[in-house]
């Protein structure tokens, strides 16, 4: 009943520009077999199998352990920010009313385009973040599923909508994923809970005392720019790089992946700040500790091992949402390749290992 209903959706909101488009699979999806379910797990899992942790960086209270593929990635596609940057797309709002949790977005290009759950747009009549992971077929238009970042503006100051070069705090980011999970589960579509997105920045905010004049959460970024900078200088991309695991206090806060090096540069810089925001949260905390390589290889064991749900994508690709006791998650793939994976650790819980995962431990490398 939810596949049945996504298609419908995907199918009214994904729209080729020029007849003799192929049709993607989001718009045919496969039948939802156990079988079809296993390639996915699988797909995530030998991916994982070939990402090797590079050294760790420290600073304060923040370790990062950068992410390299061993592989190499099959699709070409340019991130949103170039995208922009190029003209290749243009986003607006959905008409002249405007909706808040969708925005209309024409590629013009002959590109696949990626867009990251979490990035951030200003501009036109508030500025949104994106509730999930989109990959745009070339030459086509989409209904984006988004959510508001700035609850005391409702008016147009352009056109379009303009990269906003950051990416919503890991703690927020998190919270939207579990809603947006619901939302698929419930037939609902890419639907955050709003209000609680609202009251993450509005924490953030009043932990950091920031005062915006439309609550935007893009101020307290700019009000922040000297310790972000500070967070950047220490964790320099490295060559080669796909991603990081994050830790915040010796835990584990998240981990971010692309199948390209080029396209995770382009956004390294963002997915960096957006978790050195909740470190600043937490600045105040005494606990400086650094996390172990022991602790990053067991979220990359307890992602994989994660209750796994399947969705047609509302673009090119499937989505696959990740949940347990452990964690949150969602991934994007497209034929037989992973290209992004973002997930976020539930805090607090305990990994009891089963024979398998010991097993898996054992084939990781230190790189």
């Amino acid at each position: 009943m939810i596949a049945t209903w996504d298609y419908i959706i995907v199918a009214s909101c994904h729209k080729r520009i020029g007849a003799n488009r192929h049709v993607g699979n989001s718009l045919n999806p496969p039948a939802k077999t156990s079988e079809w379910r296993r390639t996915m797990l699988n797909i995530i899992e030998n991916t994982l199998n070939e990402v090797k942790l590079a050294d760790p960086q420290h600073f304060r209270s923040m370790s990062v352990f950068p992410l390299l593929y061993l592989g190499k990635s099959k699709l070409k596609y340019l991130t949103l920010r170039n995208a922009l940057k190029q003209e290749y797309i243009r986003i607006t709002e959905v008409s002249e009313g405007g909706s808040v949790p969708e925005l209309k977005l024409i590629n013009m290009s002959e590109s696949y385009i990626l867009l990251l759950d979490g990035e951030e747009i200003k501009g036109a009549k508030q500025n949104r973040v994106l509730n999930t992971t989109l990959l745009v077929y070339p030459k086509s238009e989409l209904i984006v599923p988004v959510s508001c970042t700035e609850r005391g503006r409702w008016n147009h100051v352009s056109d379009s909508f303009k990269d906003s070069e950051r990416i919503m705090f890991g703690s927020a980011r998190s919270n939207k994923m579990k809603y947006v999970n619901q939302s698929l589960m419930s037939g609902q579509g890419y639907r955050s809970d709003q209000s609680e997105v609202w009251k993450n920045i509005s924490q953030l905010q009043n932990s950091l005392k920031t005062i915006s004049p439309t609550s935007a959460m893009g101020d307290t970024y700019e009000d922040e720019k000297v310790n972000l900078e500070n967070f950047l200088n220490e964790f320099e991309l490295i060559e080669e790089q796909c991603g990081i695991i994050v830790g915040l206090g010796g835990e584990v806060a998240g981990l971010e992946y692309l199948s390209s090096s080029a396209g995770y540069s382009d956004v390294h810089r963002q997915l960096i700040e957006s978790y050195a925001m909740d470190a600043l949260v937490k600045r105040s905390s005494t606990d400086s500790s650094e996390l172990t390589l022991e602790e990053s290889q067991r979220f990359l064991e307890q992602i994989w091992s994660a209750t796994q749900k399947t969705f047609p994508s509302a673009a090119a690709g499937t989505d696959v949402r990740l949940e347990s006791d452990h964690l949150v998650g969602s991934a994007l793939v497209e034929e037989d390749e992973l290209i992004h994976l973002s997930a976020f650790s539930r805090q607090n819980r305990q990994q009891e290992y089963s024979p398998r995962m010991a097993s898996y431990r054992s084939r990781r490398r230190y790189h």
